[in-house]
């Protein structure tokens, strides 16, 4: 009896080789190496679903696909081509990762960088794909875990909040002052869950982004095909004291994505949370049937789109992160609501 593939859930994880404790690691260059584990966003991939059973692996650290160079190397630069890549089961636990269309595997090397070769059954183009857990959210997120907390602006009173203080599926998160009030403040506490994901607290919807604003979005049924109706939230992050970005989908949905993403730049760009930004704020009025193909009629509910008129003062966007200067427009701080 073949094996049934198992499904593999969009997400982070770390790739170990079967025959060797070593994992799958992307250094400084871009090129991917085997090394001894370091609990580091070098050995952290980001795998999603393209469909049909392939998949997509991100580096996280570099914000890069996998891919293989002209040497038969696995890299993790940009170029224009999105190379999928196939996780055949072998054994109890292991994979071996192909090429997609392709002879190719995934293959430990001798020394050196990892390399890619014609399928076969040895234990060197084996792979155990570990998802990270709970004991390791904070060293992927950077956010404080087991207590909820604000985000304020560097130097300001001002904090993240909903719009309104709605706790409504498609509410927008803006920047507004800190409220005095116990009721209001509920709407700026956020926590992180288990899963890594930044969560809006009062309505327990994730942190997500559409176009190019913050929102909320109720949790959604899985789906093999991520799509607008259900997908992978956002990676956000706290480094350096930005709030950093990065897209497991296109956050724009199908109308505005080419004018706010051009060339699919949403998939390796490197983006922080701004405020008083030179970008301007965009979130269309999306109507019902940018969600119904996916969406169940019975449950379907349109989209909130709630403080869509949107001021560069409060309004907040993704920004393409440029050189290694720490701009004060992105600098945030996290502070606990426990007490």
């Amino acid at each position: 009896m073949s094996a049934t593939r198992p499904v593999i859930l969009n997400g982070i994880y770390s790739i170990r080789a079967e025959s060797v404790d070593t994992y799958l690691t992307a250094d400084s260059t871009g090129i991917v190496t085997a090394e001894s584990w370091n609990n580091e966003e070098s050995q952290q991939w980001n795998i999603t679903s393209a469909g049909d059973g392939d998949y997509q692996l991100h580096s996280v650290v570099a914000r890069q696909i996998l891919r293989v160079n002209d040497e038969g190397q696995l890299v993790v630069i940009a170029a224009d081509s999105l190379p999928t890549w196939t996780l055949e089961p072998r054994g109890s636990k292991a994979f071996v990762i192909g090429k997609a269309y392709d002879t190719l595997a995934v293959q430990l090397p001798g020394d050196g960088p990892v390399i890619v070769k014609d399928r076969n059954a040895s234990t060197v183009q084996r792979w155990v794909i570990v998802p990270y857990v709970t004991r390791v959210v904070k060293q992927i997120s950077g956010f404080p875990i087991e207590q909820y907390f604000e985000i304020r602006a560097r130097g300001t009173n001002n904090v993240l909040l909903t719009y309104g203080t709605s706790v409504e599926d498609g509410a927008q998160i803006q920047l507004w002052a800190r409220p005095t009030d116990k009721t209001t403040l509920r709407s700026a506490a956020f926590f992180i869950d288990r899963n890594g994901v930044l969560v809006h607290a009062a309505s327990g919807h994730n942190v997500d982004v559409v176009d190019n604003v913050l929102v909320i979005r109720a949790r959604r049924p899985f789906y093999n095909e991520a799509n607008p109706w259900s997908h992978a939230p956002p990676r956000f992050s706290y480094r350096n004291s930005q709030i950093q970005i990065a897209f497991n989908d296109n956050p724009a949905l199908p109308s505005t994505s080419e004018k706010i993403y051009p060339n699919d730049s949403w998939q390796n760009t490197r983006f922080v949370l701004a405020r008083d930004s030179s970008v301007r704020p965009t979130l269309s009025l999306h109507p019902a049937s940018d969600f119904t193909t996916w969406a169940p009629k019975v449950l379907f509910t349109p989209f909130a789109h709630y403080g869509t008129t949107i001021n560069k003062d409060w309004g907040l966007v993704p920004e393409a992160q440029t050189g290694t200067t720490v701009d004060a427009r992105t600098t945030w701080d996290l502070i606990a609501l426990n007490t």
